[in-house]
């Protein structure tokens, strides 16, 4: 007669006894760097709080079905940082993932969405989650928000109105040319953004901003008649000509082409 197979391998029906069975110092000795059999077990163990359990979840090879398990009981996702931990784990299934997304804090999606080791579909589901929530975000929140290196964060908060968030923007290292002409050109972009990106370092020193600059009617005074000075003849004859471009500006533009002919 056939010898029956077992449904498990020794070690592992031993490794997953020791998970459920092990003290609370055992469990914090191990659980961040158990393997899979262990996890599992220790998810039955009554001396598994919460200390032990951000271990088991800092473990990458926490398995699919442990972080499932946990994702589904609510004791454990009242805590903030499981619900963090299970978006961020690797291990973690998207479906899983992307429905416990929106019940995160926002500067914890913040995180999440800058997080390359993020799966790419749970970071998208992070930046859709934050750019709905933009709007109603207290003023120092879209701040920070606006330093963190993700590029579909910096494309929403480019339109944001508050010189504090633009400003802020103008040194995330994903702001693109194009996002800094948006900014420069912008209908509801305050005053005091306008002088900031004028007067910064790398986006002031660029053709095309300067040029939205100039073309923007909220642009203080002081700094559009500072960028005409500094303007290029052909460019100083495109403001001239166009209608569309503040008053100020082209009459500033005038009398510089006016003093190049003279000299």
């Amino acid at each position: 007669m056939a010898r029956r197979t077992p449904t498990k391998e020794p070690v592992e029906a031993a490794s997953e006894a020791r998970g459920r069975s092990d003290s609370a110092a055992e469990l914090k000795d191990r659980l961040a760097s158990a393997p899979p059999p262990y996890v599992l077990g220790a998810l039955d163990n009554p001396n598994l709080g919460p200390d032990e359990m951000f271990l088991l979840l800092r473990n990458r090879s926490a398995p699919a079905a442990a972080l499932s398990r946990v994702a589904r009981d609510r004791e454990w996702t009242r805590l903030r940082e499981v619900k963090r931990a299970l978006v961020r784990h690797p291990n973690t299934p998207t479906a899983v993932a992307r429905a416990l997304a929106p019940h995160l804090h926002d500067k914890d999606l913040g995180e999440v969405a800058e997080d390359v080791r993020v799966r790419p579909s749970v970071r998208r589901r992070a930046e859709e989650i934050l750019k709905i929530r933009i709007e109603e975000m207290p003023l120092g929140e879209r701040i920070s928000l606006a330093r963190r290196p993700s590029r579909a964060l910096v494309a929403a908060l480019a339109q944001c109105a508050d010189a504090g968030v633009l400003r802020a923007l103008l040194g995330n290292p994903r702001l693109l040319e194009a996002d800094a002409v948006r900014i420069a050109s912008g209908a509801g972009t305050p005053p005091e953004a306008l002088r900031a990106i004028a007067e910064h370092v790398t986006w002031g020193a660029r053709r095309s901003v300067r040029m939205a600059l100039l073309l923007n009617p909220r642009t203080p005074v002081p700094v559009a008649l500072r960028l005409v000075r500094a303007a290029m003849r052909h460019d100083l004859s495109r403001l001239a000509a166009d209608a569309k471009a503040p008053r100020i500006v082209r009459v500033g533009a005038e009398r510089r082409l006016e003093e190049s002919r003279g000299g």
